[in-house]
């Protein structure tokens, strides 16, 4: 048909471009290949090189270029300056401290401190029975009981201050361990023994005296005496504690001896009799050195003054329901007044001349009311 018919002009141009097109298809592929294989070998070359031909990129160096090796110098110097800086002032540090130590008497000086915070600020004395006032300081018991006798204030600050204390353990051990240790001078820690030693032997409150601890201590500072005086005094605080420990002893005794002795003192308890015994005994130990310390007579004294008050509760009543010699009037008595018996005083102000007396208040707590006695019941302790 005249649509599948080719014309003659056009079928060699056909069969021309046909042949071209296949004769050249093999050259083509050979060369794609070819191509092909040196584009992989490049490719393998470039990425792993040979270690002498490895060289770095080159970059193109500006004025805003900074080298890499220069750039960490210039951090690396700031850090090494600043780590020399921070030794040096740390060994300047240190070599200040020596030296201040040095300068403040090194171990001696630290520890010569540490004692005088432990003295109290009203005895200037190693504290031995160390206790806590309001004011926060530390203070010997007996010097702040017998400062607030007379005072409302504080010792150290001068400001109002209440009576309450409380017990001062931490520095109470850390005295007994600096004395325990030898840290301290001879003399120091004899004054320390004694007093100790006589505290230990005058307790009052329960379980009673610590007569073991007290000759301990005495026995101590009877060591480290340097002197005749220092010897001759510990020497007789011994003997007056062997004295309390025989008649302790004896006392025990008389318990044992209660049910055997039952009803043969005079109809009276045989326990009862060696109690009695004992307050007649510190009469007889007291009454020489008292003797000597009564007031003859009636006269001005200063505030806080201390006296002791007669022993004996009937003769006491009695002197103050008469009046004393050269007065208009007697004090008069009031059941109270019977605690004072026998008691340490302090007198807080001169009473009347119509009644020849003077105002106390006693020194062991509770301290009560303050009471009116007459001169002749008194026994004058401090001039």
């Amino acid at each position: 048909s005249s649509s599948s018919r080719v014309s003659p002009l056009r079928w060699p141009l056909c069969t021309t471009a046909a042949a071209a097109m296949s004769s050249s298809a093999p050259a083509s592929s050979a060369a794609r290949e070819e191509v092909s294989k040196r584009r992989r070998s490049a490719s393998t070359s470039a990425s792993v090189p040979p270690a002498e031909h490895a060289q770095p990129p080159k970059r193109r160096r500006t004025s805003k270029t900074v080298d890499v090796d220069e750039h960490l110098a210039t951090i690396e110097e700031p850090t090494n300056s600043s780590s020399s800086s921070s030794s040096s002032k740390q060994e300047n540090a240190a070599e200040s401290a020596a030296h201040n130590f040095q300068k403040t008497g090194g171990v001696s000086g630290v520890l010569a401190r540490i004692v005088d915070h432990h003295r109290c600020p009203i005895t200037q004395q190693l504290l031995v029975d160390p206790v806590v006032a309001e004011d926060g300081h530390i203070y010997e018991r007996k010097a702040l009981e017998m400062w607030l006798m007379t005072k409302q204030s504080s010792p150290t600050t001068n400001k109002p201050m209440g009576p309450n204390m409380l017990p001062a353990h931490a520095a109470r051990q850390t005295v007994s361990e600096l004395i325990e240790e030898g840290m301290l001078d001879a003399a120091t820690t004899l004054g320390f023994f004694a007093d100790r030693g006589r505290l230990r032997a005058m307790r009052t409150t329960t379980p009673g005296p610590d007569l073991h601890g007290a000759q301990t201590d005495i026995r101590r500072s009877l060591e480290l005496a340097q002197t005749p005086s220092q010897r001759s005094a510990s020497e007789f605080l011994l003997e007056i504690i062997s004295w309390m420990q025989v008649g302790s002893s004896l006392f025990q005794r008389s318990q044992k001896l209660q049910s055997e002795v039952h009803g043969i003192c005079l109809g009276q308890d045989f326990q009862t009799w060696v109690l009695e015994v004992g307050d007649a005994a510190r009469a007889v130990v007291t009454w020489p050195l008292l003797k000597e310390c009564q007031m003859p007579e009636w006269r001005e004294l200063p505030k806080g003054t201390r006296v002791k008050v007669v022993d004996d509760a009937s003769e006491l009543h009695k002197l103050c329901e008469r009046p004393p010699a050269g007065a208009e009037a007697k004090v008069g008595w009031n059941a109270e007044m019977l605690g004072f018996a026998g008691k340490i005083c302090t007198v807080q102000r001169v009473g009347e001349s119509s009644h020849r007396n003077y105002i106390l208040r006693r020194e062991s707590p509770p301290t009560g009311r303050d009471f009116s006695f007459p001169y002749d019941a008194c026994f004058l302790l401090s001039k």
